[in-house]
């Protein structure tokens, strides 16, 4: 697995998000996200992405890493309003985690951010955290996330980006870059659509020299294609997705004519 920035920090350029996958009660279930995590290990995917806003998220990633956590770099958030609501939020993130650092701690969906913000930077300063975050999903906020990035109080956003979803291209990426913030990348495959759920069948050909089998591995490579992408997050319910999503980030990068024809076919087959 190939190695990427996030701000000053060195991630997996395959990550994993936890979102609607790993909220579960049932002991089989939570089984099988255990084996996910070790196949995450197996591939060499450290990078894990989590949430107080998906539900037993947090819960179920510190069970199933319960021991190694020191083995992976995790991010999650704060997703609430109010100063000691998110301070207790947060500290439960910690016992949840089952740990005493969390490497990017993140203001979800910009929630009540100037609230949050100070005492993130105190916890960075007590070297609790690693790097600050903000996130956001789709463009009506992009003006607010702007103006949160230019304070310079942030080291990383988290945004939709994907084939068929380039709204943060116009300017998002390009002041992330300017101002050398880390990016994460929520929806990689776009919800799996573009795993799954194209009409058409995209042609392959030009790919298989990578060793690019599916159109979901077409949708990762294309987004490591950009210098700009820090780590995507693609989730996942099966052990055996990790081997197929670790594969772009093991690949060398793809020429840009690769990467136009991927915006190519995968608009042919929408």
């Amino acid at each position: 697995m190939r190695l990427r920035k996030l701000a000053s920090l060195e991630v997996s350029s395959i990550g994993m998000g936890s979102a609607g996958t790993f909220d579960v009660h049932k002991e089989e279930d939570i089984a099988v996200r255990r084996q996910i995590m070790d196949q995450c290990l197996t591939k060499g995917v450290t990078f894990i992405d989590t949430s107080p806003m998906y539900g037993r998220a947090e819960e179920v990633l510190g069970d199933t890493i319960d021991g190694r956590q020191d083995k992976f770099q995790l991010a999650t958030k704060v997703w609430c309003s109010g100063k000691e609501t998110g301070r207790a939020q947060i500290a439960q993130s910690f016992k949840l985690l089952k740990t005493n650092y969390i490497h990017v701690l993140q203001i979800h969906n910009l929630v009540d951010w100037e609230t949050h913000l100070p005492y993130l930077e105190q916890l960075k300063a007590e070297g609790r955290i690693g790097l600050i975050g903000i996130t956001y999903g789709y463009p009506d906020m992009f003006p607010e996330m702007m103006k949160i990035m230019k304070t310079g109080r942030v080291n990383t956003i988290q945004i939709s980006y994907n084939v068929k979803d380039r709204a943060v291209q116009e300017k998002v990426l390009p002041l992330a870059e300017e101002l050398g913030i880390g990016v994460i990348v929520m929806r990689p495959t776009g919800k799996g659509s573009l795993a799954t759920g194209l009409k058409g069948q995209p042609d392959l050909t030009p790919l298989k020299e990578y060793g690019i089998e599916t159109w979901g591995q077409a949708a990762l490579a294309w987004l490591l294609a950009d210098s700009r992408v820090s780590v995507p997050i693609p989730a996942t319910t099966k052990p055996s997705r990790i081997i197929e999503n670790a594969l772009p980030g093991e690949i060398p990068v793809l020429p840009q004519e690769l990467r136009e024809y991927i915006e190519k076919e995968t608009e042919r087959c929408s």
